[in-house]
């Protein structure tokens, strides 16, 4: 789950110098792929889609979905294409990485707007997960006489949609664990501050809140690290902050309470008087009920489609215990702790690893999980 970079505009001049002979489905899909991660935390809940228009191996326009109730990647690549270029529109091809709506939600459907400008060819990778589409965009294109071709780069399409795939389907957040670990597979120490990773991995850190709807840690990580909980180490928006204090013992003085403009959900088994502060959204949950899947019913309730787990250990294995997460991201530090608490552990299917100074980081996908897309 990485945004786009300034290598896009490099890699469409790329695209555009080569031969006809070179240039297939899966290039142009691959771009829109490009295109769809620069959506990625600003889109949430809805999924990261990109599109281009290509003509006689040129592209004419290309889009990608910007933000939250803003136009859809097919709006965006059509508004794009120049003046001089809108009459070849009907003879060219529409690449999308996802099929295109056909029901009405924050922005009309895409297939009325394909359909009025005439195009006849439309190219995708997946189909929607949404019971209200699933098949019936491109069946409706289908019955209007366009041409579709699907399964582009299918794996990668869905890959691609996986949180918005549990949203839609699970009424829950997508849930990203992360945490890092010594050498021999601590944690941390019980009620003491200790720094594992390597300084450079804290802008990746900070790149992972910023592509979190909101981040969730409990009242042991605040009390002992008193964290902000903020995107300073690379460009983003702040994520929304969730805090679990079954106790209700904190206080309004932890930097997680800053009343700094960003949404704050508190969770207790109890009402905490001293955090009945306005800019706080206060949830008291039931005892004797599941205290993670209260809070993830409430999350997905306001429109919270990714969720990050940050701290601590003892939150993140009730978590895995539950079964109730989705991908996990470990970095694993040279730190030579041998003693205190031991990190959670998880079993899964590798689907990346990188290098960010001495530490390994090492994203992980729960297999267990029901195949949703």
């Amino acid at each position: 789950m990485t945004p786009g970079s300034g290598m896009d505009e490099i890699h469409l001049l790329i695209f555009v110098c080569m031969s006809a002979t070179a240039l297939t489905d899966t290039t142009w899909m691959s771009r829109c792929f490009d295109l769809a991660r620069r959506g990625i935390g600003r889109v949430s809940p809805n999924p990261p889609v990109g599109a281009l228009l290509v003509y006689q191996d040129r592209i004419l326009g290309e889009g990608y979905h910007q933000y939250y109730g803003g136009p859809h990647a097919e709006v965006n690549a059509l508004f794009a294409v120049s003046d001089q270029d809108r009459h070849l529109i009907p003879d060219s091809t529409l690449y999308v990485s996802l099929e295109p709506c056909c029901i009405t939600g924050k922005t009309p459907p895409c297939t009325d707007l394909i359909l009025k400008e005439g195009i006849r060819d439309v190219r995708v990778s997946t189909t929607d997960p949404n019971p209200l589409v699933a098949g019936q965009g491109l069946n409706h294109l289908r019955n209007h006489g366009v041409r579709i071709t699907g399964g582009i780069l299918e794996e990668e399409g869905k890959s691609l949609i996986r949180p918005f795939a549990t949203n839609i389907l699970h009424q829950r957040p997508y849930v990203l664990l992360k945490w890092a670990q010594s050498r021999w597979g601590y944690a941390g120490i019980a009620e003491e501050q200790v720094w594992l990773s390597d300084p450079l991995t804290k802008t990746w850190s900070h790149s992972q809140r910023a592509q979190a709807d909101a981040i969730l840690v409990g009242a042991r990580t605040v009390s002992t690290d008193d964290p902000a909980l903020t995107v300073r180490e690379f460009p983003g928006r702040s994520p929304s902050r969730v805090i679990f204090d079954p106790n209700g013992r904190l206080g309004p003085g932890c930097r997680v309470f800053t009343d700094d403009g960003c949404p704050i959900y508190y969770f207790a088994f109890k009402t905490n008087p001293d955090l009945q502060l306005q800019h706080i959204t206060s949830i008291v949950i039931n005892p004797e009920q599941d205290a993670f899947s209260q809070m993830l019913q409430t999350l997905f309730n306001h429109q919270v489609g990714i969720l990050l787990a940050e701290g601590g250990p003892y939150l993140q294995k009730s978590i895995i215990k539950q079964g109730l997460w989705d991908e996990a991201w470990v970095v694993q530090t040279q730190h030579p702790l041998d003693h205190g608490i031991t990190a959670p552990e998880v079993t899964g299917i590798k689907i990346d690893t990188n290098n960010t100074g001495h530490d390994q980081i090492v994203g992980i996908l729960n297999a267990s999980r029901p195949k949703i897309v």
